[in-house]
């Protein structure tokens, strides 16, 4: 059973769904606690996998043992039907002999070959010498995602209650609290600290045997000794040491809704929650304060319109400007332009919007030239899984339509906001017909980006726009 810790706005609905298949909650918040009824023992176990909020709260990441990993992705998307599910090729807290491919004059800033296909930067604890071809680097917590690493070469051996850190220092998990605790395992550290070694001590360490502790203490220093062995015998660049799984897991609309469903069987939950919640600061304050008056007993209906009333304060209205986020499945976010609302039915969220085109080129898919005056009208429906632009000449001709199969859409106060899920449908300005990249969209699926529910759901959705929407395209545009 793997153990997983669970953080930030989508902690109790995963909480219940991990429970649910199989996964052992550990160190959990005291909310979570209070509303699963763990007991203590829960506190301080050691994890497989460490789940907490991206920054923009589309989502989450989750770092996973090796063995961890598969399972948990699989169980996502198992019981979310649009979730999307992104593995980082660099290994978290991974130990690689690099090549250095540059260095900056100062020698303070090297970009360092860790694989055939990335390249990390480096800025070296001290300055590195002219000469220095080869250097032994780990892969930072920090700009996850990114097609860049960021390196260290000050290495770290993690374990399950310690890590080993090359300065003369014990430190300690924030999580424990117990002052009593933490005397102890600071006093404990600095006994058996090997020599040139700090510790720090893990949240487990709270409830582990000095037996344990020890142990664990001498077999990091194993690693280390072992790991210097090899990186003599290894053809840089390679994987020494290995470190934990990144996955990058993005909640489109569908998931979102999903996991309020899923939370609502453990506490209180209004319809839209994690989309609220991603809504806006402001917008998740009121959540909480409408779902603290469900729990006191407050009428549903009066509580839900009047959050409803302060969510219609919150949306973008008639002529205002906002952007279409158009976010590709390796998790490139793409920004299509600035678009004004001509038109918004809050009640049916049907939504038109204009772009002006200002530059030249050709447009994609529809091998029509493009010309500064043209411009886009495209037609949104939130919760809609495709996205329709028609483009049109100065005068007002037609020059094609792209359909853009999609997540459902999501609006937000500056912004609507989907996953492409690849395939396009384009309709040329001569009445011709046909789809694009369903290539891409079979590689997301060998690639375990996507679910094969997704991927069926995205083949049924290109039928239903062949045969409802592409004809009324043809119809509006092409009557003559």
């Amino acid at each position: 059973m793997f153990k997983a810790r669970v953080r930030g706005i989508y902690s109790t609905a995963l909480t219940k769904l991990l429970i649910d298949e199989g996964f052992e909650i550990v160190q959990p918040s005291a909310v979570i606690e209070e509303r699963f009824n763990f007991s203590k023992r829960e506190v301080f176990k050691p994890l497989d996998i460490d789940i907490f909020d991206r920054d923009d709260r589309q989502g989450v990441y989750a770092l996973c043992t090796r063995e961890a990993w598969r399972h948990l992705a699989s169980s996502l998307q198992k019981r979310l039907l649009d979730v999307i599910v992104r593995k980082w090729r660099p290994q978290v807290g991974g130990v690689y002999k690099g090549l250095v491919k540059h260095l900056d004059r100062s020698g303070e800033v090297a970009f360092v070959q860790i694989d055939e296909e990335i390249i990390g930067i480096l800025y070296p604890s001290k300055p590195l010498r002219n000469d220095v071809k080869e250097i032994l680097v780990q892969v930072e917590r920090t700009n996850f995602g990114s097609k860049c690493p960021v390196l260290s070469d000050k290495i770290k051996i993690s374990g399950k209650y310690a890590i080993l850190i090359p300065e003369e220092r014990v430190k300690i998990s924030r999580r424990i609290k117990d002052s009593r605790v933490r005397d102890y395992l600071r006093n404990f550290g600095l006994r058996i600290k090997p020599e040139g070694w700090g510790i720090i001590w893990r949240t487990a360490a709270a409830t582990a045997s000095e037996d344990e502790l020890k142990q664990e203490i001498n077999l990091l220093l194993e690693k280390w000794r072992k790991l210097v062995e090899m990186e003599k015998e290894a053809s840089a660049p390679a994987l020494l040491l290995e470190g934990l799984v990144l996955l990058n897991v993005e909640f489109p609309h569908e998931s979102k809704r999903i996991l309020d469903e899923i939370r609502s069987h453990v506490t209180p939950t209004i319809p839209g929650h994690h989309y609220y919640k991603a809504f806006s600061a402001n917008l998740s304050s009121s959540v909480d304060m409408a779902e603290n008056l469900l729990r006191r007993g407050y009428s549903k209906d009066d509580v839900l319109n009047s959050f409803e009333q302060i969510v219609q304060m919150n949306l973008p209205c008639d002529g205002d400007v906002i952007c279409i986020r158009h976010v590709k499945l390796s998790g490139k976010e793409v920004n299509l332009g600035r678009a004004v609302i001509e038109f918004f039915d809050q009640s049916s969220g049907s939504i038109k919007l204009r772009r002006n085109i200002y530059g030249q080129g050709v447009y994609d898919g529809l091998e029509v030239e493009k010309h500064p005056g043209d411009y886009a009208i495209s037609f949104a429906h939130i919760g809609s899984w495709y996205l329709k632009t028609e483009y049109f000449s100065k005068e007002g001709e037609f020059k094609g339509a792209y359909i853009n199969i999609n997540t459902p859409i999501e609006l937000y106060p500056r912004q609507i906001r989907y996953v492409d899920l690849e395939i396009d449908v384009c309709v040329l300005n001569n009445g011709d017909v046909f789809v694009l990249d369903e290539d891409k969209l079979n590689r997301a699926l060998d690639q375990g980006i996507i679910s094969h529910k997704l991927f069926e759901r995205v083949k049924l959705e290109v039928e239903r726009v062949l045969n409802e929407v592409v004809p009324k395209v043809l119809e509006e545009n092409l009557h003559e």
